[in-house]
Formats: structure tokens, C-alpha cells, sequence
């Protein structure tokens, strides 16, 4: 029985948590494992072969996770989508609290709309590629620098395009209700980018 504990505690189980960033010297060093994790699952793409080549359930789990989030992306840009053409083809409820008259809201809520049909399209190529993937392609990726940077933006383009969509649409709205001239709505609005940029900032120091 002893012999057994220690055959797990010697041999751990690979699991997608089972890294600590916190491992490696160096702010640059760190946010690098903590973009290699989002992206692909593992901190580096050295990682990731040897996964790839010597544990076939943990690539397994990792392909699921990657292929999982990508259609979350995919479903949430499809309501962007929805939500933005049902929205620009309908008049504004609101008039005497929201001006939709200037052209900027109307171009910033068309750009939100592209952004989230863009961010649909690279998803679908990004679940393709995930289901070709394999030694192959990282062992190109790490020789050459041009295979690595389009596999990076590959697979940050949804999650780019959707979070460039969202500010996007945000941004419409903003400038909507700006435009409204609302003392107390432009109070909370004020209010609410200092919330968010308290939140990103904390995000920022976290990741360091």
C-alpha cells in the first residue's frame, strides 16, 4: 500500500492545473506561461508535445477544454450578432435618456457586429484546426517563427474579435446615453468605467 502512495506522490497525475507559473523567474517570464495556458492549455509549446506524444488522455482533455471554450465564444458572438442587427434595424426606445441621432453610436454598434461575425468564423477554423492538430504541427510551430505567431493569432482571434465586439457595443451605448446629456447617467457611467478599470488593473498586478 505504501508502495503505491508513493508511485502517486513520485508520479503525480497530469491534470491542465497541474503547474504553478508562479515557478518561473521573471514578470515576462510568467505572463508568457499565463498566455500559453489560456491559449493552448499548458504553459509552453515544449509542453504541449511532449503531451501531445507521451499522454494521449491529458491531450484528449486539453483538445476538449480548448474546443469547449472556442464554442462558448462562438455562441455568445452569435447573440452579439443577433442582439446588435435586431438593435440597429429597430428605432431607439429611449429618446428622452438616449440620443442614437449622431452617426458615432450606430458606427461603433456596426463595428461590434462585425467584430462578433468575424470572431464566429475564426472560431469554426479554430475547432477545424483543433481536430487536426497534432506533434507535427507544434514541432513546425517551435522552428519557425512565422508558423508559431499564426498559430498564436489563431487561436487568440475569437476571443479577440468577441472582447473587440463587446467594447464595441458597449462603447455604442455609452456614447448613446452620453450624447442624452443626463447628469445622473453620466455619473454612473463615470462611475462605471473607474469600477472597470480598478478591476483590470487588479487583474494586471494578479497575472504579474
Amino acid at each position: 500500500m505504501h508502495n503505491g502512495e508513493e508511485k502517486l506522490e513520485l508520479n503525480p497525475p497530469r491534470d491542465l492545473t497541474h503547474f504553478d507559473r508562479r515557478d518561473i523567474n521573471g514578470i515576462k517570464g510568467r505572463l508568457r506561461a499565463s498566455v500559453c495556458l489560456v491559449l493552448l492549455g499548458t504553459p509552453s509549446l515544449e509542453k504541449l508535445q511532449e503531451i501531445i506524444k507521451n499522454d494521449k488522455a491529458a491531450w484528449s482533455k486539453i483538445k476538449k477544454v480548448l474546443t469547449d471554450r472556442t464554442n462558448n465564444v462562438n455562441v455568445v458572438a452569435a447573440l452579439v450578432v443577433a442582439s446588435s442587427a435586431s438593435f440597429v434595424t429597430t428605432t431607439a426606445s429611449t429618446p428622452h435618456i438616449s440620443q442614437w441621432n449622431p452617426e458615432f453610436p450606430y458606427f461603433c454598434m456596426l463595428g461590434g457586429f462585425g467584430c462578433a461575425m468575424l470572431a464566429i468564423v475564426s472560431g469554426f477554423a479554430q475547432v477545424i484546426f483543433l481536430s487536426m492538430i497534432g506533434p507535427r504541427d507544434i514541432e513546425m510551430a517551435q522552428k519557425s517563427r512565422l508558423k508559431r505567431v499564426c498559430l498564436f493569432i489563431l487561436l487568440m482571434l475569437p476571443l479577440l474579435f468577441l472582447l473587440v465586439a463587446a467594447s464595441s457595443v458597449g462603447l455604442a451605448f455609452t456614447a448613446a446615453l452620453w450624447f442624452g446629456n443626463v447628469l445622473w447617467i453620466k455619473v454612473l457611467l463615470t462611475v462605471g468605467y473607474v469600477v472597470l478599470l480598478f478591476i483590470l488593473m487588479v487583474i494586471i498586478l494578479a497575472l504579474c
